[in-house]
């Protein structure tokens, strides 16, 4: 038995379809954390960060791992100096990466601060936030 000449046609159009209705849905997943345009900005930040090479921060002229910033953290809260607000800038010779981002919403999450970047170093800042995922 013979298909109809269109039939080919039509079973393409049907799976193109639902290859677009598929990525549509998994294309709105939540990923956990998310950058935020917010009107609450405050005028000063309790710690600034520029970004640096392989996802590391630059604190003062010293390059931190990740691991490293959670240290001086929790030797800051030690000392009694919560820190409350951080921002994230550029750095002189790096821009701010997603790798950056997501691990500065981490720590952010796990010390209960409210991080902050600016992307571009123009003043322009938005808040990162992460929450748990289920």
């Amino acid at each position: 038995m013979q298909l109809p000449k269109y039939s080919f046609v039509l079973r393409s159009i049907a799976v193109f379809l639902l290859c677009g209705v598929l990525a549509a849905c998994l294309g709105r997943r939540d990923k956990g954390d998310e950058l935020l345009k917010t009107t609450d900005i405050p005028q000063s930040y309790d710690l600034v960060l520029h970004a640096d090479k392989d996802g590391q921060f630059d604190l003062d002229g010293a390059t931190l791992a990740s691991e490293d910033l959670r240290s001086h953290l929790r030797y800051l809260e030690e000392q009694h100096k919560v820190v409350k607000t951080v921002l994230l800038k550029p750095g002189e010779k790096y821009k701010i990466k997603g790798t950056h981002i997501n691990e500065l919403a981490k720590i952010g999450y796990q010390f209960k601060f409210r991080a902050f970047i600016d992307a571009d170093g123009d003043g322009k800042v938005s808040e990162v936030r992460a929450r748990a995922v289920e």
